[in-house]
Formats: structure tokens, sequence, C-alpha cells
């Protein structure tokens, strides 16, 4: 049974990526080896150019008033890449033109085929020691396979591709061609054998480039069939993974890319080193159980602007270190706390009791039975006189709530945020938030806002803070039943004038609740642990301010005395002046996510809505 699941998981999956690609050529997953380490693709990257064309973003740097702008910014970058541009062998304009269909790349494990006489010779300690190291590095390296579709640029790629041929000459590499099924590929073998070989070849439009020697020749016995060895489109976790992303929608994705983080860490703990001593306590910790992530990215539409779909897949019983991933749900709801101009409102449920037993467990397997008590619980009950189990995990709801707001004026940090953890009740939270404060006395004070008590807790920097940032300004308070830890005066004063009722709340702001119903249509019945809503126009107005500060002007302009960059960006900043935000922030719709427990692993979802609509 699951190895039919799986076979119609990947029937489903490859068949969408093969798609974009040539009729007479197969999609890079069946190209790709079955073992990749990490991958990525573009489905059709001309697709792709128009479809940001249309998005919010590429129709505002296309309006008259701001096209100019993004225009000397484009034709900047352009002049910069010149200097390079000769040992590239080609300018930015043909750079950004190469790719006309899929593009695909991925890290591949890789065992070079050095023989034995390649290793130094002797008894010596010496030798020895090198003869280790070299095997060490040979078992740890990983190789690189590419395929770009160039249609009628491949000219132009040829260029590139020539360029460094030469580079790789000069270094040592030897060229040595080979022909596979009447195609042509262009190899460079490495000085030593400790590093792979580079090659490529081109066919029928598409550029094959390579990073070890036979990946480009492996890749074109798969595309005649000819290849005994599996591709990535009969990995059944790649097939696992991607299966919720791409068939979460409709049209196929622009964008997937696909992760194995067991392989890529076996891999590179095969380097040796520190991470080598850590290695074998993951292995304990059931790392192995993460057997895949993946996401997908969607563009174009009439509702959304974008829709990214990722997936982490574990394999069950989520025992060892996944037994803390315990996600729970409930109401969604914004306290009444939260006002109606925050930047981005997010709130998760977590099983808190269970996470904790599975923390004590993980630590009990290392520490020896009674870990939790010893490390945790004692000594916080010696420095907080909080009884860790009693008052702080049985007390909790499990639900958590991030609120961030820009607080001006406009600075590198002015995003402050509130962090609230939900209690049973309002004794309990108080009754944290007091012995909270108790702990530091030196450095907590009351700093009541009207009749909500409220502990300031110090000020970060002392004297010599930068002036133009923000200081921090840690706050304890208790509102309702939640505990807020809050690193701005300002934000928590809004926060209490809000559920005051001094203040308009985000419950039943309009775009608020246009986010929240696509969550509900996406989700499909599957009842969430996190749900979020971001102002993406208010991460903008900061960067927008902050550009339009003469101060930022003129540090700019004084950076530019030694930086090229710097100075062109100094010289398109004078000669331009910044359109009106309001024309800005139309292109800018809110975004929302969402994340569910599945049977698979864990699902999470964000979207961003189509502005200017």
């Amino acid at each position: 049974m699951r190895t039919l699941l799986f076979s119609m998981l990947a029937t489903a999956t490859t068949f969408a990526f093969v798609s974009a690609a040539n009729a007479d050529r197969p999609g890079a997953p069946h190209l790709f080896p079955h073992d990749v380490l990490v991958y990525g693709r573009i489905d059709d990257a001309t697709e792709l150019k128009k479809a940001f064309a249309e998005s919010s973003m590429g129709r505002m740097l296309d309006d008259p008033k701001v096209k100019p702008l993004a225009g000397d910014l484009y034709s900047a970058g352009a002049e910069l890449f010149e200097r390079i541009s000769d040992r590239v062998g080609v300018s930015l304009d043909e750079l950004l033109s190469i790719p006309e269909g899929e593009v695909a790349v991925a890290v591949i494990p890789f065992e070079p085929a050095g023989q034995a006489e390649d290793l130094p010779k002797g008894d010596s300690p010496e030798a020895l020691r090198a003869r280790i190291e070299q095997r060490r590095r040979r078992n740890s390296m990983v190789g690189m396979i590419a395929i770009i579709e160039t249609g009628d640029r491949a000219h132009v790629m040829k260029n590139m591709l020539d360029r460094l041929g030469d580079l790789l000459v000069n270094q040592g590499y030897v060229l040595r061609d080979e022909e596979v099924f009447d195609t042509e590929i262009t190899a460079y073998r490495a000085p030593q054998v400790t590093r792979p070989g580079i090659e490529f070849c081109q066919r029928d439009g598409a550029t094959i480039f390579g990073i070890g020697e036979g990946v480009v020749g492996d890749a074109l016995r798969r595309w005649e069939g000819q290849s005994s060895s599996k591709t990535l489109a009969q990995n059944e976790d790649f097939a696992a993974v991607m299966g919720p992303c791409v068939g979460a929608e409709e049209t196929e994705p622009q964008i997937t890319f696909f992760a194995n983080p067991y392989g890529f860490g076996e891999r590179f703990v095969k380097g040796g080193g520190g991470a080598a001593v850590f290695w074998p306590i993951l292995e304990e910790l059931g790392f192995d159980k993460l057997k895949g992530v993946g996401a997908s990215m969607f563009s174009g539409g009439d509702v959304f602007d974008g829709i990214m779909h990722a997936h982490v897949l574990v394999q069950t019983p989520r025992d060892g270190l996944f037994s803390v991933l315990r996600p729970a749900s409930g109401d969604i709801t914004p306290p009444t706390w939260v006002a109606d101009d925050v930047s981005s409102y997010t709130t998760l449920y977590w099983d808190v009791p269970n996470a904790y037993k599975g923390l004590g467990r993980i630590l009990d397997r290392f520490q020896g039975d009674g870990a939790l008590e010893r490390l945790i619980e004692k000594p916080t009950e010696q420095r907080l006189e909080l009884n860790v189990q009693d008052e702080i995990i049985d007390q909790l709801t499990g639900r958590v709530t991030f609120v961030r707001w820009y607080e001006p004026p406009a600075r590198l940090n002015s995003q402050s945020q509130i962090i609230a953890f939900e209690f049973k009740g309002a004794e309990q939270a108080q009754q944290v938030a007091e012995k909270l404060a108790a702990a530091a006395p030196r450095s907590s004070t009351r700093d009541d806002e009207g009749n909500v008590v409220v502990y300031a807790m110090g000020r970060p920097g002392g004297d010599n803070f930068p002036q133009n940032l923000r200081r921090p300004e840690p706050r304890l308070a208790v509102l309702g039943n939640e505990l807020l830890y809050c690193d701005s005066k300002q934000l928590l004063q809004r926060a209490v004038r809000a559920r005051g009722g001094a203040l308009p709340r985000l419950s039943g702001v309009a775009e608020f609740d246009l986010v929240i119903g696509e969550v509900g249509g996406q989700l499909d019945g599957q009842p969430p642990f996190l749900i979020s809503f971001t102002r993406q126009q208010e991460m903008l107005r900061q960067f927008y301010d902050m550009a339009a500060s003469p101060s930022t002007r003129q540090q700019l302009q004084q950076a530019g005395e030694g930086n090229p960059v710097a100075a062109k960006l100094s010289e398109i900043m004078q000669r331009h002046e910044l359109p009106p935000f309001d024309l800005l922030r139309k292109y800018f719709a809110p975004s929302g996510s969402f994340a569910y427990d599945s049977p698979t692993g864990i699902h999470y979802t964000t979207f961003t809505l189509r502005g200017d609509r």
C-alpha cells in the first residue's frame, strides 16, 4: 500500500515537472540522480519574467512616476557589472537573457574517480596522515549538476563557458573531450584528486553543466533512457514532499525546491571536524526521521500576487528529536490589545505539556534520569522562585501571540514587537510576572500604564547607545490572562489603550478579514496551529522614510567617497525625487500565512494578495 501511494505521488508530481521542458527532453527530475541533496528548479524562465512583470512589484516598477528611478538603478547595475563582464564574457543584459525555459540545479554526492597512485606514498606518519586526510576529503565531496534551457541564446552561454574554460586551464585543469550519444562533452580534470572536475555540454537548446567527473555523461544516459540508476523522479521522499506542494494549486509552480537535510548533514560530517562529534547524538535523537523539506512557488492570478507552499516530511512515530513537535489548535481571533495599525500579527498553538515531556525524555537519554529537574526546574526555582511544572507548564494554554509595529521615526531597528503567552487565568500570569521582575531588582522598576502593572526591565546599551537606532525599552505586563513581553514603551502603551477601547482594534479591520477569509479557503478544513497577517506596505514605509530622510542621503554621499556602488546610488538619489508614498503603497497588498499538522509532517503556506485592485 505504501509503495502504491508513493508511486501515485511520484507519477502526479513528475508529470507536473516535465511539461515545461522541451518535448524531446525529459524534465530535470528525470535527468538528475536519485540521491540529490539540494534541488531547485524554475519551470520556465520566460514565463517567470512575464509573471514578474504582471506582479504588483513589476507594475510598480513600470509606473510612469517610478520607471525613471528604476531605469537609472538598473543602468547603474549594468555599468558596475561591466567591470567584470570581460572575465564573465557577457554583459548584464546578455546574462539575464540566457534562460529561455527550464532552469534547474542540484547539489549531489560525489565520489571522485582518483586511483591509489594519486595518494602520497610511504609509511611515514606524515604520509599516513596525508592519505587519511585525502580520503576524508574525498568521502565528503559534493558535486553539482545544472540544466539551463537557452533556446537561441546558446551562443551567449557558450561564450561564458569558454571564458570559464580559460580560467580553469590557467589553474592547472586538464582539458579532455568525450562524446556520449553523439553529444560532445567538454571536460576539465582537476589537478588534485580531492578537487572535482568540471564539465558541460550543449544539446537541443539546453546546456548541462556538472561539477564532478561523469556527471554530465550520466545525465545524457538518463536523457536517452540508457541508464540503470534511479532518478530524482523515482525518489519516494521527493515525491512525498513535493506532492502536497505541487498538488495544492490548479496551475504548475514557477519555482520548486527540495532538500534532504539528513543526507546533506551526513555528507558534511564525513569531512570530519567539530560536526562529526555531534552527529552520533543527532542520529541517536532520530534526525534521520527528517526525510525532506520542499517548497513550491506560484505567481499570477486575479486574487493572489504569489503563493508559496512548503512541506516538512517527518517519518512516524515522532519520537526522539521530534517528540517536541506537538502543534495544537485554537481560537485565531486577535486579542483585544492588538491595535488596528500593527504591521504584523501571528498566533500559534502548541501542546506545551507533551512537548515538555518530550524534551525531558531527550535530556534523560543523554544526562540520565531526572535531567529536567536538575538542569531546568531546580535552577529556575532557586533563581526565580518559580515552579516550572506547576506555575508555568501546567498553567499555559499553549497559545503564543506575536505582534510587530514600526515605531516612528524610521530607523534600521524601528520594528518593535510584543510576545504574549496565554495563561489559564490572569492570577497565574500576574504571579509569574511579579517573580520575573523580582529576580532582577536592580534593573526592574514599576512603570504602570493606567491601571495596568508594568515592569520596566532596564535600558539596554547604557549611555553610549547609537543615536540613529531605536533604544529598546523592555517591558513586562499582564493584560487579561496574557503575559506580555514588549521591547517598546510606545507599543505597550498602544496595546493598553486598544484593550481599553481608546484605539481601534485589528479584529474586524477589512483587510485583516480579507486575509483570514482567504486563509479559510486555502485550509480546506484542516485545523491550523499557526495563523499570520502582515501589512507589506508598513515594511515598505520604514525603508521609504529612511530613503527620503536628508540624513540618510548625507550618509550615503559620505559613504560614496570610498565606495563606487554607494557613490552611484547617491548620484541617482540626488537626481530623483521619490514618488509619493501613497502611489507606492497601493501596489503592496497584505499577506497571510498558516501552518497545519498532517500525517506526513508540517505543511506551511504563505500568500500575498494582489495589490492595486
